[in-house]
């Protein structure tokens, strides 16, 4: 699978500090995006520590040095998928654990992570970062939404009081780091030629219509680093309330005969 990536991340304009994490890494074939919370730094040191746990053991796998697998599994996934899953039990792990320092008391992260496995990719999250796939025009969330609000709506509650109240909307159900154990979403992905993959933090779409975010993506006049440019200048231009991150992730075609050679070898 022939991909493209772009990537960025912004204060936004009322943060004083930068709590969000990324990595985008096509030679590792792995995308993260973590949004820290917990007060002063501590945000950031939990996001911090997410990618590169996640990161880390990545690396280890990918040299065959498969590192302990800490909890079981039971999902139909593949061996791959499953230590990618275990890699955010650990980020959870070591998140917890650092809350021992009272600097850091009460800190977590979210974490949404798209990693590939031949022709295909693997989509891990806990909480609100979302994820979405890009095809024809159309814009479809992946990820499941870990909150209160997103929660109640899969239940068919009526949310005419929690829709509109920001409490209600960020108020999260899953966080890496708050509990020594964390309820991980797991999905596969089979992209197509032509489809594009968003990650961000939820200060992009908090204040970037969807439309205007679909729009921008489906530019053919823009590049990749345009799109994402133009989407954080977006996101500020709406109120830029909240440290800003996004990874663009374009499946491109491949030459056939290059293709086939590919199929051959594997």
């Amino acid at each position: 699978m022939k991909l493209k990536i772009a990537a960025g991340t912004d204060t936004g304009l009322k943060r004083k500090i930068n709590e969000d994490a990324y990595l985008a890494s096509e030679e590792l074939g792995l995308f993260i995006v973590a949004d820290g919370m917990g007060g002063h730094r501590a945000g950031e040191v939990a996001s911090r520590m997410v990618v590169d746990t996640i990161s880390e053991y990545w690396t280890r796998l990918q040299s065959k040095n498969e590192p302990f697998l800490i909890r079981p599994v039971l999902k139909n996934i593949s061996e791959r998928a499953k230590n990618l899953v275990n890699f955010v039990y650990i980020a959870n792990k070591k998140v917890y654990e650092a809350q021992k320092n009272p600097e850091y008391f009460r800190m977590g992260s979210t974490v949404s992570v798209i990693a590939t496995e031949k022709e295909t990719m693997w989509l891990v999250n806990v909480g609100d970062s979302p994820v979405y796939s890009i095809r024809n025009g159309r814009m479809i969330l992946i990820s499941e939404v870990h909150s209160i609000a997103a929660e109640q709506k899969n239940m068919g509650i009526d949310d005419s009081f929690g829709s509109s109240n920001p409490l209600m909307k960020n108020t999260l159900t899953r966080v890496i780091g708050i509990n020594d154990t964390v309820e991980v979403f797991v999905k596969k992905v089979v992209p197509e030629a032509g489809d594009m993959i968003l990650i961000c933090s939820d200060g992009l779409i908090n204040y970037v219509d969807e439309k205007v975010i679909r729009l921008i993506l489906s530019d053919l006049t823009i590049s990749l680093e345009g799109k994402v440019k133009r989407l954080i200048d977006e996101a500020n231009k709406g109120g830029g309330g909240d440290n800003i991150t996004l990874i663009l992730v374009e499946v491109l075609k491949e030459n056939i005969f290059k293709k086939l050679v590919k199929k051959l070898k594997s």
